[in-house]
């Protein structure tokens, strides 16, 4: 509150100097993306869409360290800059990244993260044009800071944040309903892709170990039976992916599993800027709602998503051959949304998780590889 009340005080100074800021070109554009990585796939219509209007424009992402190499190759974004949540912490911490702002000289900031922290730091760092997104969960603080920007777009419950995003970017002239998400990936992904499957020739079913929210997570039990059941319907091979962090639970995954022989650990062999090569030969996916889910949305393969207590109606996959499973007739759910996400859940129950079956799995996985579904 101490940040909003003395940016209020220091306004009209702050108005004055952005008076002599404006200009009639456009030369360099800020997107704030500092989320996780399905938020990040997921914002990628938006840098796709501004680069097309403003084709000259220098653009700029700051986004997580974790999700850097998600742009490194993107052709839509010139350089990136990497922030961490601690590095605008306190009045020092603000001060570094309204002068950071500052420096670049931007004429537009578009803020995909509405917080306090960049309504205050963009307007401190005088950038003329300002948009972000009037969260439908936005408390009283924000409420307050939100001033601070020059144009807002409310998100309303049932429409996509992407969409909300799109519909902000009209008050610069960008017209666009183009939802399609985007991954690249690196020159030499292909290579390190191909010496982790080796000359297997037949379909892949990838599996995500685990996600970075605990309370989505499927858990190792329930992915050794899920391996077990597919591998005995289904003439394939399942490719295990997740982070370095995740080795521990597919080594106990491999351990228990009736057909090691025919499963791939891939865990912490690929960056994310090589994963993508892996996704794009799969024949299949199956994760809950974490962000490999979105890389293999993005990259059209056929998928499974387990939603769990994520609120589809804000962001989902959305291509063409893909089920989601979820327990809507459960009270709690939805109870994670794009802009208040919990981490433990508040029944100590996990129900919306617990509750899909390995069967309701599986049979989702062969409909999709358009297999007959066997009685169980």
């Amino acid at each position: 509150m101490f940040y909003i009340l003395l940016t209020y005080l220091v306004s009209p100074v702050l108005y004055l100097l952005l008076f002599f800021r404006q200009r009639d070109d456009v030369k360099k554009i800020l997107i704030i993306q500092t989320a996780k990585i399905g938020d990040l796939i997921c914002s990628t219509p938006v840098f796709r869409a501004i680069k097309r209007r403003y084709p000259h424009a220098h653009i700029t992402v700051m986004v997580n360290p974790v999700t850097e190499e998600l742009l490194e190759h993107n052709p839509h974004v010139n350089e990136i800059i990497t922030l961490r949540n601690a590095d605008y912490k306190g009045l020092s911490g603000k001060l570094r990244l309204s002068n950071l702002i500052r420096t670049g000289k931007y004429d537009i900031a578009v803020c995909l993260n509405p917080n306090v922290p960049f309504a205050v730091a963009t307007f401190w760092g005088l950038v003329p044009i300002r948009l972000s997104v009037m969260p439908n969960f936005a408390g009283i603080t924000f409420k307050l800071a939100s001033v601070f920007f020059t144009y807002l777009e409310k998100h309303v419950e049932g429409q996509l944040v992407i969409e909300t995003y799109l519909k902000m970017l009209k008050f610069i002239g960008i017209e666009s309903n183009n939802l399609i998400k985007e991954v690249y990936k690196s020159k030499d992904a292909d290579q390190k892709a191909q010496q982790i499957i080796g000359k297997i020739d037949k379909p892949l079913i990838g599996i995500a170990v685990s996600s970075g929210n605990k309370l989505k997570e499927l858990g190792a039990e329930k992915i050794i039976r899920l391996i077990d059941m597919l591998l005995d319907n289904i003439d394939a091979y399942v490719v295990l992916i997740g982070s370095e962090q995740d080795k521990n639970t597919a080594n106990i995954i491999l351990d228990a599993a009736s057909k090691r022989d025919r499963i791939v650990n891939a865990t912490g062999k690929l960056s994310l800027k090589e994963l993508p090569a892996l996704i794009e030969r799969l024949s299949l996916f199956i994760g809950v709602d974490t962000g490999i889910t979105y890389m293999a949305d993005a990259l059209s393969i056929p998928l499974v998503n387990i939603a769990g207590p994520a609120d589809m109606e804000d962001q989902r996959p959305t291509g063409n051959k893909i089920v989601i499973i979820q327990r809507r007739d459960l009270s709690c759910v939805p109870c994670s949304h794009a802009f208040r996400s919990p981490y433990s859940c508040k029944l100590n129950t996990r129900g919306c998780i617990e509750s899909v079956t390995v069967n309701d799995i599986a049979e989702a996985a062969e409909i999709l590889m358009e297999l007959p579904c066997r009685k169980r």
